[in-house]
């Protein structure tokens, strides 16, 4: 399963590829990548998070930054300006989310069942309404 985000509007044909990518390189983190004590990433977040944006329509969004987190888990991260989005995969049910833009008085933060894959395209899209605007 390929990450799609961008596919239909991307100048780069591979910007899907490349977060595919990522998650691949996020998956063979070894214990500690970090040098503080970081978990490798759980392989069930990895196929969580595959799963999740399998299931995002493929005009959604341009591709996220991909950021492992030292728990064992990962996020995905939208920024332009002050506008802010990220999707953090907690586990294989569990997506914590965090959208921000001080400008506009926006500071939501909450949760959503990972199958919920339309609450995490309605949030991209708020992401995407604003990037003119930046």
């Amino acid at each position: 399963m390929a990450f799609q985000f961008e596919r239909a509007r991307s100048p780069a044909p591979d910007s899907g590829d490349a977060v595919d990518r990522e998650l691949d390189r996020l998956a063979a983190l070894a214990p500690n990548w970090d040098a503080q004590g970081a978990k490798a990433i759980d392989p069930a977040i990895i196929d969580a998070a595959r799963g999740l944006v399998a299931e995002l329509p493929l005009d959604v969004a341009r591709a996220p930054k991909v950021v492992p987190m030292a728990k064992g888990n990962l996020q995905f991260e939208w920024h332009a300006g002050e506008r802010s989005l990220e999707l953090e995969i907690e586990d294989r049910e569990t997506v914590h989310f965090l959208k921000w833009h001080p400008d506009e008085g926006v500071e939501e933060e909450g949760t959503f069942p990972l199958s919920q894959a339309s609450r995490a395209a309605d949030l991209i899209r708020w992401f995407m309404r604003g990037v003119a605007n930046v």
